[in-house]
């Protein structure tokens, strides 16, 4: 089975890394919690585009800090076909090559969304934080699957609701990896998936 997998906020701790440089540049503390919706703004800012200023600096993208559990779990998936996906800008590309060779080295395979949607990815299944882009995923084709890693920012007000049967939810890496094993046993046994 061919899985992709999101970067930011499912392998790397954008966010909290973002939140302490908003902290340190601007004086204002927040926490991940606050972060309620994709396009999150704090004094007038979006985090999106700072988050895309700070990954054009290659110290700060080799510096990020790993999501709980993803090194174990990807180690767990590894018998698929296993690759990264993301739509960072191509000027971050090296540096985070470089930040999964170290973190991640067993996963090889490297996919750019340069349309900055996920639709096109050739995968059976997409671990993504953001609900667009799981709903995007899975509308493409009813055999696809989506797993939502859930924060505060993931739901976005999409029908994602519609697509129940292809969604799973998933809040930390323990539970992405049984799901990919209930998928796994649903392809080999038709109806008979369930959920996180």
């Amino acid at each position: 089975m061919k899985i992709a997998v999101d970067i930011d906020g499912v392998l790397a701790d954008q966010v909290g890394a973002v939140l302490e440089v908003i902290e340190k540049e601007y004086g204002q503390k927040y926490c991940k919690n606050d972060v309620d919706c994709a396009h999150w703004t704090f004094g007038g800012r979006e985090l999106w585009s700072e988050i895309g200023r700070l990954l054009a600096d290659p110290e700060y993208t080799r510096s990020l800090p790993l999501i709980e559990g993803s090194q174990q779990g990807v180690k767990q998936l590894i018998h698929h076909e296993v690759f990264v996906v993301t739509a960072r800008r191509p000027n971050a590309e090296e540096a985070t090559k470089e930040w999964l060779n170290t973190h991640f080295p067993c996963v090889r395979d490297y996919y750019h969304a340069r349309t900055g949607t996920k639709h096109h990815v050739p995968s059976d299944v997409l671990i993504d934080d953001l609900d667009f882009n799981i709903v995007e995923f899975v509308k493409s084709h009813p055999d696809r699957r989506g797993i939502l890693f859930t924060h505060p920012w993931s739901i976005n007000d999409t029908d994602i609701e519609v697509y129940s049967d292809q969604v799973f939810y998933c809040s930390e890496w323990r539970s992405v990896v049984k799901a990919i094993d209930d998928i796994d046993y649903g392809e080999r046994v038709p109806h008979q998936t369930s959920k996180c």
